[in-house]
């Protein structure tokens, strides 16, 4: 049995940690509190990982602003939103393999021209299990979270696995 202060294997059966000393009678039933719970970090909510305020322009907004906010505020992406309500999203790849090239200006072409349409986003109560299902279904790194409709967060796959990690070992 893995005592749950100091994680030290013990042999099954014995009252109290070889390690520490802390008791682990009763640690084996089911739902006895101070047992180890499994995998329920997956089930943690989206607004409990640290997360960085998303960074906003409007679909009328050169890219070239978009890029100097992503530089100026070291985000990976950046939410286009139309009306107060979330319109697309523009990553990294969007940029380099939409609009970059030896002459093309940043300034001559609008958000709204380079975004990807109407992002795949979750809700800021969604699990980190949703997160994960949904950013390898759909192949991408970025998730706006919202809240009442309106974009408090973006998450990546890079914060789900900081979170979980600790937790796979």
């Amino acid at each position: 049995m893995i005592c749950p202060e100091c994680r030290t294997d013990n042999i099954d059966g014995v009252d109290h940690c070889e390690n520490c000393g802390q008791p682990l009678l009763g640690l084996d039933l089911p739902d006895a509190a101070g047992a180890p719970r499994g995998r329920e970090f997956i089930y943690e909510r989206l607004c409990d990982l640290p997360a960085k305020a998303p960074v906003k322009v409007e679909t009328t907004d050169p890219v070239g602003l978009a890029v100097r906010l992503m530089q100026d505020q070291d985000a990976q992406c950046v939410l286009v939103m139309r009306a107060g309500q979330l319109a697309g999203i523009i990553t990294p790849w969007d940029i380099l393999h939409k609009v970059a090239g030896p002459t093309e200006d940043l300034n001559a072409v609008t958000c709204g021209q380079v975004m990807t349409a109407d992002p795949v986003f979750l809700r800021d109560d969604d699990n980190i299990a949703v997160a994960i299902n949904k950013m390898s279904v759909g192949g991408f790194r970025h998730i706006p979270l919202l809240r009442a409709g309106v974009p408090t967060a973006v998450v990546s796959i890079s914060d789900v696995f900081q979170h979980i990690s600790p937790h796979l070992a």
